[in-house]
């Protein structure tokens, strides 16, 4: 099987971002309770006033790091050039996108993170939810919505709509990857996968 690694591109070259980028690696390395401030302010090479005065919190940042990702995510949806190519063409960009960003080392590690300290840490689930999971399923439900009135697809509930593609997406590849069972997939295999769920879910809102 060949692997497939496909990573998050690169973030840009900011202070914000070079804090962000250092705040991932210590994450990773020393999970979120023992990620000090201090030591992500040795990481990024600023003073950690600079951290609070950019991001407020250790949760922000946490958030911030989710938010990066699903910025990535969400940017193939929300162009107007992806748009105009039609329903089944943007909903297929958006999977194949999806399943990158999932399957990504540095998201898996940031996921088991998340999992192993939010029973200490609530406050952490919340901000990860609203920084990355409900942006990219309104953005998704707008866009739904939008190709409903259109005539496009027949959806009720763009919001529930939305949800079920990308539980769709998920099915068992995540687990699979999170547990260590399977951890690369050809892109044939991805792009097999990702036909079906966006076929599947057409077929199931056809007008």
């Amino acid at each position: 099987m060949t692997p497939h690694t496909n990573s998050p591109e690169p973030r840009a070259s900011t202070k914000e971002g070079a804090i962000v980028e250092a705040a991932t690696r210590t994450f990773l390395r020393c999970g979120y309770g023992g990620a000090s401030m201090d030591a992500i302010a040795q990481e990024a090479g600023v003073s950690k006033q600079t951290i609070y005065n950019n991001f407020g919190s250790k949760e922000a940042l946490f958030g911030a790091i989710v938010r990066d990702l699903c910025d990535q995510l969400l940017t193939p949806l929300l162009t107007p050039e992806t748009k105009s190519q039609g329903l089944e063409a943007a909903l297929t960009s958006l999977a194949r996108q999806y399943l990158d960003l999932m399957l990504a080392p540095d998201s898996l590690a940031l996921y088991r993170v998340l999992m192993a300290e939010v029973t200490r840490f609530p406050e952490l689930g919340r901000v990860t939810y609203e920084a990355g999971p409900a942006p990219a399923v309104q953005s998704l439900a707008r866009f739904l919505g939008e190709q409903s009135n259109a005539g496009q697809v027949q959806v009720d509930d763009p919001e529930l709509a939305a949800e079920q593609f990308y539980g769709m997406l998920h099915g068992y590849l995540q687990l699979r990857a999170l547990l260590g069972v399977e951890q690369a997939w050809a892109r044939e295999e991805l792009e097999h996968y990702l036909k079906c769920a966006v076929d599947t879910f057409l077929a199931a809102h056809r007008p």
